[in-house]
């Protein structure tokens, strides 16, 4: 199986300029991948929340949003399964989500942030939530699982994670670390950690394009298996990791 890892540019608050981005990627990994997986709140940017309720209420969107509609036809299109995060608004409530879409443009699976880092904590109320645990989808005969970011560094979250056995861990995130930091150092410490939480692990980061922002994600992609490096696409640029696992 090979699966695409998408560190796609991404602006804050630019829905349709994302879109356009991740369509562009899908397309480009068409017969070449069975899954093209992107990172954490890809589809809004992870600084496109202001923390007020009505105003964020509008920049979320639903499963059945249209800008999600269309990811999903591409999936079918391209005969691919795409994997993207994005901010969701259920009923009243925000959450940074995860959807999986089949090739066929089905949800093969659907998931929920569970640790808080994703939401300026202190400044939000009830509507802002997270999800509860982690589980797993079958896809192309493997058992499989997804993480959001911090989820793999919040205590105990490891452990649960070990526990499902899955075939594969998809971990994709949000970071702002520097490209240079990431590169030399950092990644090492995501290995390590990764091992804690499944033998294969598959880590991307998006690349923040947003003029003016210094100090956003800096792209970055890595398979992780036992505690190593199997093959890494280096931060400071967007771009895709096609890995076979």
């Amino acid at each position: 199986m090979k699966i695409a890892l998408a560190s796609a540019p991404v602006i804050d608050r630019e829905i349709e300029k994302n879109k356009a981005a991740m369509l562009r990627d899908i397309e480009r990994c068409s017969g070449k991948a069975d899954l093209v997986l992107f990172g954490e709140s890809v589809l809004q940017g992870f600084n496109s929340l202001c923390w007020q309720y009505e105003t964020d209420r509008q920049m979320a969107v639903s499963q059945q949003d249209d800008a999600v509609r269309e990811l999903r036809e591409a999936a079918k299109r391209c005969q691919i399964a795409v994997s993207f995060g994005y901010i969701e608004k259920a009923g009243e409530a925000l959450y940074s989500s995860q959807m999986v879409a089949g090739p066929s443009g089905e949800i093969l699976y659907h998931y929920r942030r569970v640790s808080v880092g994703w939401k300026e904590y202190k400044r939000t109320d009830a509507h802002y939530r997270e999800g509860a645990h982690f589980g797993t989808f079958c896809f192309q005969g493997k058992k499989v699982s997804v993480a959001l970011c911090g989820d793999l560094w919040t205590e105990g979250r490891p452990e649960e994670m070990r526990s499902l056995h899955a075939d594969l861990v998809l971990w994709p995130v949000w970071c702002d670390f520097p490209a240079d930091e990431w590169n030399q150092t950092v990644k090492y410490e995501y290995a390590r950690q990764a091992a804690l939480c499944g033998e294969r692990v598959l880590f991307v980061n998006p690349y923040c394009a947003t003029p003016g922002l210094t100090g956003g994600a800096a792209g970055g992609a890595a398979y992780f298996r036992g505690g190593q490096i199997v093959k890494e696409a280096p931060a400071g640029h967007s771009g895709i990791l096609i890995v076979e696992v």
